[in-house]
């Protein structure tokens, strides 16, 4: 079984692809757009992210090849009651005193590993959420600098946009401020367990 495989992938897409939801203020006045794939992309913070965003999942790979064993070994024992049970119809083997009981074990066994994988693909979903809000956090003063020389009270995200006036873009601006304050070219990502996101989906995008 491979699924973990699959998750990074998805996760290291998003990554790029997720919109970072930063705070939006309103009000009258100029309205400014950033791509922020590009800031995710081309700042130093974000490409730092990324970089430890892959070593993460890298660690998260490690752990769902070490249950390759587990899955071989289920495999292996499903093929041999599926042996043991042939020609026996469901009811018989529930029946069976000694089937029965072993087919319960197998199933308990398939859950709790399916339990597992899916805990690794949250440990690689939160991991993203966390470093995208650690993220936002450290790059809101160079937002406001970026749409402060523009005169701006609102910024939208260029990809939720249907059309808009390249003169409004200010992502190069946004980027640079980044990269000339040497507190906003690194940010912090570790290994969050889906635990350690529980209560947070809801916390995103507040003003500030």
């Amino acid at each position: 079984m491979r699924v973990l495989n699959l998750a990074a992938a998805v996760a290291a897409a998003a990554l790029l692809a997720t919109p970072i939801a930063f705070a939006q203020q309103r009000g009258g006045g100029t309205v400014v757009v950033v791509n922020y794939q590009r800031v995710l992309g081309e700042s130093a913070m974000g490409r730092d992210l990324q970089t430890k965003m892959n070593t993460v999942l890298s660690q998260l790979q490690q752990e769902d090849t070490a249950l390759n064993p587990e899955s071989q070994a289920i495999q292996a024992e499903e093929q041999r009651l599926e042996t043991a049970s042939r020609g026996k119809t469901p009811q018989q083997i529930q029946a069976d005193p000694v089937l029965g009981p072993q087919w319960q074990a197998l199933q308990t066994r398939v859950n709790t590993f399916q339990q597992h994988k899916q805990a690794l693909q949250g440990d690689a979903q939160c991991t993203r959420l966390m470093a995208l809000r650690d993220f936002e956090n450290a790059a809101q003063p160079a937002l406001r600098t970026a749409m402060q020389a523009h005169g701006a009270a609102v910024v939208i995200d260029a990809n939720n946009t249907m059309y808009f006036d390249p003169g409004s873009d200010v992502t190069t601006a946004f980027i640079q401020a980044l990269d000339q304050n040497q507190s906003t070219r690194s940010v912090n990502v570790v290994l969050h367990r889906v635990a350690d996101c529980q209560g947070q989906q809801g916390q995103g995008g507040q003003g500030h």
